[in-house]
Order: C-alpha cells, then structure tokens, then sequence
C-alpha cells in the first residue's frame, strides 16, 4: 500500500499587528471595457487594491472567465451573456461566472481576517441572486458565507440591512493565521438580459474593504517545506523567503492524535534539505521554532 506524506503548517512566535484595514477597492473613475483605474482591459480586467497592507499582502479584483466585462463608468462588475444565463448556484459555479477579489500573504507574514464590507447591486435584468464564496472553504456549494436577493435593485448586496444585511463576520477560527492566497467569489445567476450588470458601485470612500490584521512572523521569514521521494530516499527540504534570524528545528510525527514530535535536525537558519529512507518517511512534518 502507497504511504502518504503530508507536510503541515509552520509554527512560530508572531510580532507586530498591523493595520485594520487589510485592502480596499475604490472604483471612482473605474470603467472595465476601456480599462480606466485598472491594470489592463483584457481578462480578467486586473484591478489592484487602492488601500493595501503592501508590508504583507498584496490584493486584486478580477473577474471570472465565464463573464464580460461591465461597460459602465464608476463600477467594478459583470454582464452574463444571455445564452449562457444560469438559474442556480451550482449553474453559476460551473460557468464561471463570479467577481473574485484574492489577497496574496507574503513569506514571513499571517493573515487574520475580521470582516468585508462593500457597496455592490444590480441593474433591473442582472443578477437576481448572489453569494460570496471564499477559497478556505474551497469555494463548495452549501458554504455560501454570504447570500442576497433580490440584488436588481439600489442596495441590492450593500452590507447593511438592505443587502447582505450586515458586515460579513470572518472572526471564526478557519479564517485565522491565514498564510498563502485566500480569495472570495462573488457569484450571481438569474440575470435576464446580457446587458444586465453586477458590480461594485461607487459611494464615499472604499467600495469594497476587507479587514483584519497583518502579523508578521518572528524573524520575518518563515521555511516552506517541500517533500521529494526519489530512489528510495525521502528529502525534506526548508526554503526560506529571506534570511531567518530564528533557530528552526525540523519534527516529524507518525500520529497527530497522539502529538509525539521527534526533532530530526539540528538548529537551521537558512535553506537546506534533508534526507530520509523512505521506509520510515510516512507521517507528518513541520519546522518549528525551537
């Protein structure tokens, strides 16, 4: 029988807090088709946070590659082309049809998430229904975190009692010490018209925020640990993004339940790779500060 291995999350000591506001999207003067306040005017029509914790996370909206562009000045949202209109969720998972905004965690820093706010509807033959989906729940049907409707009208997904109903709550604990890239979809069906449009629309300030906290881990670098079988021989390897000023040891553990960690190496720095026979390579690893 194949063994598995599995290689689990880096532990360490964290610093500072930073800012409430993790990234925030203005759309003034943004319009997609000719890509005014954007990246670029071509899939996936990449608009880039206007506030960021650019110390720890990078953030962009784009759009789905089941949908067009809306053509609307001082709006960030999507046309769904009336041949390929869905009447479900599911319908609008399998097409494509969505607006995603991902925040990118860089090396060295954590990601707590708090809650999103925005401003967003749709015209009277858009989307009649939509929910934001995130990626820490692999963005799965029956894990909606938010849902609307009807959202064809002033309001329509506003996170207060005429939309959404509230700021999105993200405090529970799967949307804490985040590491990597989260993002969010927000997906819409029941449209009626191709030229119907969902979006962000434009108020005072931010349209779209998301909020939380930037930690920054100690050292401010963290190992990765990747696994390679090869021949027999198991190497573990510990990349760093930068130079560590913290004693990493490398554990491996047969049994999470049991939480039996044997410390295979010594103190590391920098990065470096191990070998293990693979006979006794089956469990789990991490780098932990020591």
């Amino acid at each position: 029988m194949k063994k598995e291995l599995l290689v689990v999350g880096m532990l360490a000591v964290v610093g500072g807090v930073r800012a409430d506001v993790v990234a925030g999207w203005d759309v003034s003067g943004v319009e997609l088709d000719i890509g005014a306040g954007l990246e670029t005017n071509i899939p996936p029509y990449t608009f880039m946070a206007t506030t960021s914790e650019t110390a720890g996370v990078s953030a962009q909206l784009t759009l789905g590659d089941g949908v067009n562009p809306s053509t609307s000045v001082n709006q960030y949202g999507f046309k769904i082309s009336l041949d390929d209109g869905t009447n479900s969720l599911a319908g609008a998972i399998a097409s494509g049809h969505y607006m995603e905004f991902s925040l990118v965690i860089a090396g060295g820093y954590k990601l707590n998430l708090d809650s999103i706010e925005m401003k967003g509807q749709a015209t009277g033959t858009g989307c009649s229904n939509v929910v934001l989906m995130t990626s820490v729940d692999g963005f799965t049907a029956g894990q909606e975190i938010a849902s609307a409707y009807p959202v064809n009208a002033t309001g329509g997904f506003d996170t207060d009692s005429s939309g959404f109903g509230a700021p999105i709550d993200l405090s529970a604990a799967k949307y804490q010490n985040l590491t990597g890239t989260v993002s969010f979809r927000l997906y819409g069906w029941d449209s009626t018209s191709g030229s119907g449009a969902t979006y962000i629309r434009n108020l005072t300030d931010e349209d779209l925020v998301v909020h939380g906290t930037v930690v920054e881990l100690s050292g401010g670098v963290v190992p990765a640990l990747a696994i390679d079988v090869s021949s027999g021989t198991l190497s573990v390897s510990a990349a760093f993004d930068g130079a560590s000023s913290a004693n990493f040891v490398l554990q491996s553990c047969d049994n999470l339940a049991s939480n039996d960690w044997n410390t295979l190496s010594a103190p590391f720095t920098t990065n470096t790779t191990w070998e293990v026979e693979a006979i006794n390579s089956a469990g789990f690893y991490r780098a932990i500060v020591q």
